[in-house]
């Protein structure tokens, strides 16, 4: 049963990927830092191209303690994905090759992000779908239970075999076969974790060590459900924790099945397992009133609930293509510039997008603000100790620019905006030859000029609690939670009481620069000894950082959630700012309304006969 979610809406973007020679032992600790289940391989950097993945099982393949093979040698060449590819037939491959997970690639074999089964079932939770089974007891697995149990006193080679060989997710430790009480798990990732448990040593006589037992390796303790537990609660508790298995017991504490992540995206795709009889669920706990509890949410949560809309809003496609909107030029530096002298280009030719050129004229970037802004967040650290160093552009730009048809519609320009975390798209010809730019800002000009809807800014409103940075929050707080959140503007406020808005086309780049820069963020200055053979003594001028009320812009303007989009892009040109905070009739703080926000919907209703965004590498 289709449940509405394209794969589009649970990919991701891996959180490292490995060149085919990276030894795999480095993979091993990538895995184990990163707590990621899949690696993919990519032919390059430049082009992006899959050669093939890792998951935890093939970072346990070396039995010993040291290994020179490569991540070539053991990579996986299947099971690989399809953008075009709904999440049923997703879950029946996953589920033919054993695996919880696999990359998504486009027509050009190119990674585009990943896909687990922890993404799926997160997109259903998080789009409000319930599964279609009540309880445990009717989505657990209870064929074949032996398989899933081990003794503390096990071998761990056993269990090892158990992975590599039978691609088991992971296994309940139970007090003994004759007394199945849970006591622990063991899965792969505990075996990536932790060192002790290979059972072959590079030793001078080539002896093979005794395996360590199942006791040294296992995490003690186990979360466990029961049959009558909500299917939804187990849901969650597996998503939010990245379980891999759910131990299920009865009344005395027994095991009587396993609930594995496939098995729950199947009871929200497919309903209860044949033969299973409902039993009235367990009541779901009470809620906790939201000002009495604190809230502790994973980033793709929070960017999933942003980014999807609960309803279908009355929208019309605007009927105007890219070849309508684009515009023929755009500014351009060169790879050898520096950041500062970017910085200066922008401020000059008012712009927020330059094109990057390479010695032969040839288009090899793109850089916006928002990736000056995106560089300060993630590298600042990095500047802050080598302040004498000149960033070239090379360093902050993007070298990925979605390109588009000349006659393809915005809808569509707009998807592979979102996809590909442009701002740039490069518009071609039908022989492929660039014949304009579009940018985010032209897409909003041209909604605003076409757009016949009755969408509403409470329709697109971010929640106040998304959407709000506290006046002495840091700068570097502020744009990490609008890189995060995918906003280009958050409202600054105390309450109801909104002093300004950060908004990305406006921060101000001379601070900017400091920041970036760092030539001011502490000085030293040391004086002679007090006394003989004294310690030195010193002093220091520290310049306090950047907050948010030092890159806010106050504006004169608030919207209503009952304004018109096509009004509150008339407010943003006014105010010239990509978004504005939201009040109600009340005067209480509902949330910000920005471009982007424009442009997810406008990407919600691209047309599926296109093909899907790809992520590539700008073509020389």
């Amino acid at each position: 049963m289709k449940r509405g979610v394209k794969i589009w809406e649970v990919l991701r973007e891996p959180q490292a990927k490995l060149l085919p020679r990276t030894p795999l032992t480095t993979a091993r600790a990538l895995f184990r830092n990163t707590e990621e289940r899949i690696l993919p391989i990519v032919k390059d950097e430049k082009t992006n191209k899959l050669e093939g993945f890792l998951t935890r099982i093939e970072a346990i393949i070396p039995t010993s303690t040291k290994s020179n093979l490569r991540v070539i040698d053991v990579a996986r060449s299947h099971p690989v994905l399809r953008l075009d590819q709904n999440l049923d037939e997703v879950v029946e491959i996953l589920e033919e090759f054993k695996t919880d997970s696999a990359p998504v690639v486009d027509e050009n074999d190119r990674l585009v992000g990943v896909v687990s089964l922890r993404d799926i079932i997160k997109a259903f939770i998080d789009r409000g779908l319930r599964p279609l089974a009540e309880t445990v007891g009717e989505a657990m697995t209870t064929e074949k239970l032996e398989n899933y149990i081990v003794t503390p006193d096990e071998r761990i080679n056993r269990v090892w075999s158990r992975f590599v060989f039978r691609g088991l997710p992971g296994l309940v430790v139970v007090r003994g076969k004759e007394e199945p009480v849970p006591i622990g798990v063991i899965t792969p990732f505990d075996l990536v974790r932790k060192g002790r448990w290979r059972f072959h040593r590079e030793i001078r006589a080539g002896k093979i060590t005794t395996p360590a037992k199942v006791r040294r390796i296992m995490t003690r303790g186990a979360v466990v459900a029961t049959p009558d537990t909500p299917i939804e609660q187990a849901a969650k508790i597996m998503a939010e924790n990245d379980f891999s298995i759910l131990p299920v017991v009865d009344e005395e504490g027994k095991l009587v099945g396993i609930l594995t992540q496939l098995d729950v995206v199947k009871v929200y795709m497919k309903g209860a397992k044949p033969g299973r009889v409902a039993v009235k669920p367990l009541p779901m706990p009470k809620i906790v009133e939201a000002e009495e509890r604190t809230i502790y949410r994973s980033e793709q949560s929070l960017i999933t609930e942003i980014v999807e809309r609960p309803k279908e809003l009355p929208y019309e496609a605007l009927g105007v293509t890219a070849k309508d909107a684009m515009r023929e030029e755009l500014p351009a530096i060169t790879i050898n510039d520096t950041v500062e002298h970017a910085r200066k280009e922008m401020l000059r030719r008012k712009t927020d997008y330059l094109l990057v050129l390479d010695e032969a004229g040839r288009i090899v970037g793109v850089v916006t603000k928002w990736n000056m802004l995106k560089a300060i967040a993630l590298k600042g650290p990095i500047w802050r100790r080598r302040v004498y160093d000149k960033f070239f552009i090379d360093y902050v730009m993007s070298k990925v620019i979605p390109r588009v048809k000349a006659n393809e519609p915005l809808e569509n320009v707009a998807f592979k905006l979102i996809s590909n975390n442009a701002e740039v798209a490069i518009v071609e010809d039908e022989e492929g030859n660039t014949v304009g730019f579009i940018t985010k800002d032209d897409l909003i000009e041209a909604y605003a000029k076409h757009h016949i809807g009755d969408i509403r800014v409470r329709d697109l409103v971010v929640p106040r609690r998304f959407a709000t940075v506290h006046p002495h929050h840091s700068l570097a707080h502020v744009i990490n939670k609008m890189q995060t959140l995918l906003l280009d503007a958050v409202v600054v406020a105390e309450g109801n009481i909104v002093y300004g808005v950060v908004s990305a086309n406006r921060l101000p780049f001379v601070a900017l620069e400091d920041s970036l820069l760092s030539r001011k963020s502490r000085r030293l200055i040391w004086v002679r000894r007090l006394v003989r053979a004294g310690r030195k003594m010193a002093r220091f001028v520290k310049v306090m950082p950047l907050i948010a009320s030092d890159a806010m812009v106050q504006v004169k303007k608030t919207l209503s959630p009952e304004d018109t989009i096509i009004e509150a892009i008339q407010a943003f040109k006014e105010e010239n700012v990509d978004g504005l905070p939201v009040v109600d009739e009340e005067g209480k703080l509902v949330g910000i309304v920005s471009k982007n926000s424009i442009l997810r919907e406008m990407a919600r209703h691209a047309k599926p006969e296109v093909a899907p965004a790809k992520k590539e590498e700008i073509k020389a």
